[in-house]
């Protein structure tokens, strides 16, 4: 069983703690299918999913989008936007991001925005994501950070 954490707390006000808007989010979509040259068919990883902010506008078009999150408030959030639409494509996993549950080269494209400073060895992290990426795959990161000297 997974322990609660500081995402479980958050998970009912994290989107409104976010910049993202539908519109941005929807040309973010578009950019990611044009750079990975998506299809219909092209499946989606997303670890540290929480509410689905960065993948929900793939969901709605229909791509095979699975999300994975640690905390089970932040998934629930996720489900609850997507009641009015299909969620047929969508699979919801709670697991730590380092353990991803998936097989071998079953994913086309890995996206991470903003969480590889959560997982407990990043190494270990990496090395799943190119298990479970197809050949040709691609790992799209979105990572800030503070350099040392700034923080």
């Amino acid at each position: 069983m997974i322990r609660a954490n500081y995402y479980n707390a958050i998970a009912p006000i994290y989107d409104q703690t976010r910049w993202m808007t539908d519109s941005v989010a929807e040309d973010v979509a578009d950019f990611i299918l044009r750079l990975v040259h998506g299809t219909p068919n092209t499946s989606f990883l997303e670890p540290g999913v929480g509410t689905g902010l960065n993948v929900f506008s793939l969901v709605k078009r229909g791509y095979p989008v699975t999300g994975i999150d640690i905390s089970q408030e932040m998934l629930d959030q996720f489900r609850q936007k997507l009641q009015l639409h299909s969620k047929k494509n969508l699979t919801l996993i709670q697991s730590d991001a380092s353990t991803l549950p998936l097989p071998d080269v079953s994913v086309d494209v890995v996206l991470s925005v903003h969480m590889i400073h959560t997982v407990a060895d990043w190494q270990i992290f990496l090395d799943e994501i190119d298990r479970v990426l197809k050949p040709q795959g691609f790992y799209l990161n979105a990572q800030w950070s503070t350099p040392p000297a700034r923080k």
